[in-house]
């Protein structure tokens, strides 16, 4: 068999197709390349803001398999992975393959950048993570976030997690919630997620400290109250455009930082009330952009999984590589109407 079935995106703003497409070659791995048998793909928001939007300027690449939250079973491996085959794995998508996506049958991976699913997590359970983890754990523990030391590193040796104190605004939200429970798994003494209070009893039971509504009108207040002028860490997973409110939870005289996932603008009347100044870095979650931390996160991520220090959060299966569903579920996602995820099982 030389061919395989995959949903693809032949034009941005349409559903996505059933087609048959080549299977990789597996003569062809290079270096750290792995070629897996997909199990298991995850849909994100992301994935909608492909198909509708032509986001990150897939529209100049297309036809396109999207879906970058990938479990397989390793077939094939280059030259250089120390992955043996048959071992089951998860990894983000190769984003510089249009057709490297999960939802097909077969795709290469990065196996530097992958890890084995432990037993006892579901393949479908295990494409919640590589996105939103990499997201997150970049936005706290990376020279491109906090700078803060990646837990169980050597960097990590000595430092003083205790003393840190985080706001995560969106923190009902996948990267949220995972956000939430790497700071939990660090240690730090003061989480504070502001979120719907509707997930306060599961946020507080991930790690936070503090939930605040996200609909109150004193936010800040709160905040104040609760840290004083001593914030130096926001991390803000949900909002576009108007990126004040995060900010304007920092220190006023100390120099804090500003992670986000969105593009936006932080009004010049809070900047100004930050004497010290501030970081603002928005956030890409990629695992290759800092490589040796990239290598490190997923040398990590199945212990934590394993021992239950990062819990599996909601979603939903679609089984197989079905049209009508797959673009009903990224339906969803336009439509705001699910704050769960879809995840297809494809073998």
């Amino acid at each position: 068999m030389s061919t395989q079935t995959a949903l693809v995106l032949t034009e941005i703003g349409k559903p996505l197709t059933k087609m048959q497409l080549p299977i990789p070659d597996a003569s062809q791995l290079k270096d750290y390349e792995i070629l897996v048998k997909i199990t298991a793909a995850g849909l994100a928001p992301l994935d909608q803001k492909f198909r509708d939007y032509g986001h990150l300027n897939i529209g100049s690449r297309l036809p396109a398999v999207i879906s970058a939250d990938i479990v397989g079973t390793v077939i094939e491996r280059g030259p250089d992975s120390n992955i043996p085959v048959g071992a089951h794995v998860f990894s983000q998508g190769l984003f510089s393959l249009p057709k490297g996506g999960g939802l097909q049958e077969y795709t290469i991976l990065n196996g530097e950048y992958a890890g084995i699913v432990p037993g006892g997590i579901q393949d479908t359970e295990a494409a919640l993570y590589p996105i939103n983890i990499v997201t997150a754990a970049l936005s706290l523990f990376s020279s491109t976030g906090f700078g803060l030391p990646l837990p169980e590193t050597p960097d990590a040796e000595g430092f003083d997690y205790t003393l840190q104190n985080v706001v995560i605004i969106g923190a009902g939200s996948n990267i949220g919630k995972l956000s939430v429970q790497l700071a939990k798994l660090a240690g730090f003494g003061t989480i504070i997620a502001v979120a719907s209070l509707s997930n306060a009893g599961l946020l507080k039971s991930f790690g936070a400290t503090h939930v605040i509504a996200r609909q109150d009108s004193n936010i800040k207040e709160q905040v104040q109250a609760i840290v004083g002028d001593d914030l130096l860490y926001v991390y803000d997973t949900f909002n576009y455009g108007d990126l004040s409110l995060g900010a304007s939870l920092l220190s006023t005289s100390k120099k804090g930082v500003f992670a986000h996932n969105g593009t936006g603008q932080i009004s010049e009347a809070v900047l100004k009330t930050k004497r010290a100044g501030l970081e603002d870095k928005r956030m890409l979650g990629f695992s290759h952009l800092i490589p040796e931390f990239g290598k490190l996160l997923w040398e990590k991520l199945p212990s934590w999984l394993e021992t239950g220090q990062i819990r599996a959060l909601a979603y939903k299966v679609i089984d197989g590589l079905e049209e009508t569903e797959v673009n009903e579920a990224l339906d969803e996602y336009a439509a705001g109407r699910s704050g769960e995820r879809f995840h297809v099982r494809i073998f």
